[in-house]
């Protein structure tokens, strides 16, 4: 099971490699085409706000399984070792409550989703709400979902859980 998650972090990193390389070019595009031959390129802004939401729901995942997302540590250091493997149980244990339970109401932003506009992206299959914001933010949440049963798993078993990029 951890080469399954290995591989998904991995792909998941590279994709997040890729669609910051993507935002880069589409900005940079927009900016010489611009600036310097004074005709704007359309469409480039919006490739750009796509890769940054598709980037961000799934570069929260890598970086959540990576140990990197911000943590107070004040508590912890204070208690003694089995206490904090508790802790850290815990901790993961809200993680999963609190996205299970954000997934369970995605239906409820249905009706929010109608009033959202993106700027300037036209309204098609692969530019419906569901592509820009349900769609990455499942996936994020789901992988986020695995990675924290995964650390979970790991405390369990004596072991600590790590990402190898």
């Amino acid at each position: 099971m951890t080469m399954i998650l290995n591989g998904l972090h991995r792909t998941m990193l590279w994709l997040c490699a890729a669609l910051a390389i993507t935002i880069i070019a589409a900005l940079s595009v927009q900016i010489t085409s611009r600036y310097v031959f004074n005709a704007p390129v359309h469409m480039t802004d919006n490739i750009a706000e796509i890769s940054l939401i598709w980037m961000t729901f799934l570069g929260a995942a890598v970086v959540y399984r990576e140990g990197g997302h911000i943590g107070l540590d004040l508590m912890a250091n204070r208690v003694s070792a089995p206490v904090q493997k508790i802790l850290r149980i815990v901790l993961h244990g809200l993680v999963i409550a609190v996205l299970a339970y954000v997934l369970t109401q995605v239906r409820q932003l249905q009706p929010l989703m109608s009033r959202l506009e993106f700027g300037t992206i036209p309204n098609g299959p692969l530019t419906s709400k569901f592509m820009l914001v349900l769609l990455p933010f499942g996936l994020g949440a789901g992988t986020t979902i695995l990675f924290a049963l995964e650390a979970i798993w790991s405390e369990l078993r004596g072991g600590k859980a790590e990402a190898s990029a």
